[in-house]
């Protein structure tokens, strides 16, 4: 799922920076931009067109958003869980990638405290209640499937030690 969920991430349009005129026609595809405009496309071209230096890519700053989606899942409460984008850990993944050795240990440090903050109200709240729309809007891709993995297994959990006393009560 989360690999769907990459893909599908990575044909979303980003918005670019044009650095050098190009024209390119790949598979019926036409792409071209002049220097200094800014274009949207999808993102897996604007990659190449960045890792040649043809096109700066303009996404969002990801450890910003990350100080400040684990700012606000402090302020929430233990109970409440606040909203992120379906793709911020894909997102946030990728950036991670252009991190030199340094950077890349603090920003994975913030991510995990933000993951085992998060993971840990998603037990608590999986164990009481079932998904529904507001909820599925706070949750990432992956907290979606693990949420509805929790809350399954423990209905059937209950299910195991209350299954003789229903049948008890039903004589």
């Amino acid at each position: 799922m989360k690999k769907v969920h990459s893909v599908g991430h990575r044909l979303n349009d980003t918005k670019v920076t044009v650095n050098r005129d190009f024209k390119f026609n790949v598979a019926g595809i036409k792409t071209e931009g002049t220097s200094g405009e800014v274009i949207n496309m999808p993102q897996w071209i604007g990659k190449i067109l960045s890792e040649n230096n043809l096109a700066t890519l303009n996404s969002p700053d990801m450890v910003t958003e990350l100080k400040q989606a684990l700012s606000k899942e402090k302020m929430v409460g233990e109970y409440q869980i606040s909203t992120l984008d379906p793709h911020f850990y894909i997102k946030l993944k990728e950036s991670m990638k252009q991190l030199n050795r340094d950077d890349f240990d603090k920003v994975e440090s913030m991510m995990l405290e933000l993951f085992r903050m998060r993971r840990g109200k998603l037990v608590k709240i999986a164990d009481s209640i079932k998904l529904n729309s507001e909820l599925n809007n706070k949750l990432t891709v992956e907290e979606n499937i693990f949420y509805k993995t929790i809350h399954e297994n423990s209905v059937e959990f209950e299910r195991q030690i209350r299954g003789d006393l229903n049948e008890q009560s039903s004589n």
